[in-house]
């Protein structure tokens, strides 16, 4: 069953406006809760987002007119953060190495804050004709971002040359994919999750063979076991 359109836009109704910050925290609390509760479920109810945002559904429908407008707003807001996040980072002047490592950062907490999207989990091509902007189109501007940064990696001799540039983009993704769920469960935030997977990118899990510990000798050596021993353990009782 869907659920009934009894917002103020549909009955032709203007929406009422509170105290300024009042509204400025509710916005933004309806809007991230919104874009985790639709993750969960696509079909959730304007009802339910404004119960789990601690808010009426009259509040939800003063900020966002239509369901539509929701949505809409979820995307636009991830659009706006992913532009100002590699803005920032385009301009910070660091090396490509930590360049990507940022741009990793920003696409686990992003992904983490508007889950809905599935920001860190895609990324196919832009939608033809889309009104306002898609998972799609926010996950080909990091895509586009992290090809740039390994083309200035590769001139710099930073990068190697022998790895697909792409493959190291899914694997961006797919370590994403995997470890945030994972680490919502266990309570911690996107950019700490962002920053272990550009360290195991970006380092590998192996410690740097100038740092190793020295090999440790057996305390016990290992006997050959002879033939009849072999013999014996297999014959049957």
């Amino acid at each position: 069953m869907t659920e009934k359109d009894d917002s103020p836009a549909a009955n032709g109704q203007a929406p009422r406006r509170g105290n300024r910050s009042d509204v400025a925290v509710n916005h933004d609390r309806i809007l991230h809760t919104a874009a985790r509760v639709l993750s969960e479920d696509p079909k959730a109810t304007i009802q339910h987002i404004a119960h789990k945002a601690g808010v009426v559904r009259l509040t939800v429908y003063r900020h966002f007119p239509t369901r539509d407008a929701l949505v809409r707003a979820i995307f636009e807001a991830a659009a706006i953060d992913t532009h100002h996040s590699l803005t920032e980072i385009r301009h910070s002047e660091v090396d490509p190495v930590e360049a990507l490592r940022l741009i990793i950062v920003k696409m686990a907490t992003i992904s983490r804050r508007y889950p809905l999207l599935g920001i860190s989990t895609d990324l196919q091509s832009l939608c033809a004709g889309a009104a306002y902007p898609t998972s799609q189109s926010i996950a080909a501007a990091f895509h586009q971002e992290i090809l740039a940064v390994i083309r200035q990696g590769r001139a710099a001799g930073l990068f190697r040359a022998d790895l697909s540039a792409d493959l190291l983009a899914q694997a961006i993704v797919g370590t994403l994919r995997v470890a945030n769920p994972a680490a919502r469960s266990h309570g911690v935030d996107g950019a700490s999750v962002g920053a272990q997977v550009a360290d195991l990118l970006l380092n590998g899990f192996a410690i740097d063979p100038a740092r190793r510990p020295p090999a440790r000798r057996p305390t016990q050596s290992i006997k050959p076991v002879s033939a009849a021993s072999r013999s014996s353990a297999l014959a049957p009782p």
